[in-house]
């Protein structure tokens, strides 16, 4: 039994350690990679305690129990603030959370210190009050809260993005789930303890457990499915918002201004490169042959807009173009759409709107009548 648990806890530090790495490596770190590696690095501290007081290592384990004491306490508004920075580009966003983590300051200052060097008071604490079901509860709400604010960002997003697609959220999603579920299964455990009267040191290995099978669920579907648990469109779209304030400050010279608006609506108008659902910015600045920060000062100083309006305008023109003509008859609204590089009919009928004034297919009846009437 010492060594299927021994096993598993190795597998869970290894894991731990290869999240790490992939953060670590980003050569773009921005708030929620900066709170994931904290994360990560707690999780890693839980394990190793474990692992220490599995085999008896009285320092290792008097270490780490620093860290891991209290984490309960700070990973689940860590994570809270974690949906929170996906969405925002505040720089006051960790300034304005530090409410958040008042209970674990708390719990760290009146517990885990003086548990620490034995203060007899903390034996009092464990006698009279149940600290795993308290952290159990917390941590759901928590994770609930988060959840829960998730699908209301994720709802928003979606009408302020021209190219979001499901997948694109399904990490951070399946990522808050799999933790309550490891928490609800925790609680299962305490409650289970309160009712039958026992008390075992066991019952511990078994949320490490659980915690192990989700990370590795979560590694996978990490790698397949986001750059280091951050969709990339956010990626992309907060080194773009962050290069155009840089460069706000006339980056480019007045001849590249020119130059690269020449190349630029040639890959508009004769390479339609917008056609392209998946386009980003990288794709265009290899096909102009020039740098995504010069591209990105170029959408700001020249267009004076962003990547995402400048290239659904150009989608939004070839849509009116094929809504006049005759090849309407043969393709629905919603295919004309697609064609023109829209990923979905609700971000066409949205954005089209938005930049007309009315949907596609009052466009096309208003198309229409002023044919007729000619």
């Amino acid at each position: 039994m010492k060594l299927a648990v021994d096993f598993i806890l190795i597998i869970g530090i290894l894991l731990n350690i290869i999240a790490l790495i992939g953060l670590f490596r980003l050569k773009q770190k921005k708030l929620p990679q900066y709170i994931l590696i904290v994360f990560w690095l707690l999780i890693l501290s839980i394990f190793i305690f474990f692992y220490a007081n599995l085999h008896d290592l009285r320092i290792v384990r008097f270490i780490a129990n620093y860290f891991q004491g209290g984490a309960r306490f700070i990973i689940p508004p860590l994570l809270f603030l974690y949906v929170k920075s996906i969405f925002s580009n505040k720089p006051d966003l960790l300034k304005k959370n530090l409410i958040h983590f008042v209970p674990f300051l708390i719990y760290f200052t009146f517990y885990t210190v003086p548990n620490s060097l034995d203060f007899e008071f903390t034996r009092w604490i464990d006698a009279y009050i149940n600290r795993a079901l308290i952290k159990d509860i917390y941590g759901i709400v928590y994770f609930s809260l988060s959840i829960k604010l998730f699908y209301v960002v994720n709802k928003t997003m979606k009408h302020n993005y021209s190219n979001i697609k499901e997948k694109d959220f399904l990490w951070i999603r399946n990522f808050l789930i799999c933790f309550l579920l490891v928490l609800i299964i925790d609680l299962l455990l305490t409650i289970s303890e309160i009712s039958f009267g026992y008390n075992v040191s066991w019952d511990g290995y078994i949320t490490v457990f659980f915690i192990i099978v989700a990370m590795s669920y979560l590694g996978y579907y990490g790698v397949t499915q986001s750059k280091i648990f951050l969709p990339d469109f956010l990626i992309q779209e907060h080194i773009t918002k962050s290069t155009e304030l840089e460069y706000k400050t006339s980056y480019l010279k007045d001849d590249e201004k020119d130059a690269l608006k020449q190349k630029f609506y040639k890959c508009m108008n004769e390479e339609k490169l917008y056609l392209l659902p998946d386009l980003n910015l990288k794709m265009i600045a290899n096909s102009m042959e020039v740098s995504e920060r010069k591209l990105s000062a170029f959408f700001g100083e020249v267009l004076d807009s962003n990547f995402y309006d400048s290239i659904n305008l150009f989608r939004v023109e070839e849509a009116k173009t094929i809504l006049k003509s005759d090849a309407v008859e043969s393709h629905s609204i919603t295919g004309i759409g697609l064609s023109c590089g829209f990923s979905s009919k609700s971000s066409f009928y949205r954005i089209f709107k938005n930049k007309t004034g009315v949907s596609p297919s009052v466009y096309r009846t208003l198309a229409l009548k002023e044919s007729h009437s000619t």
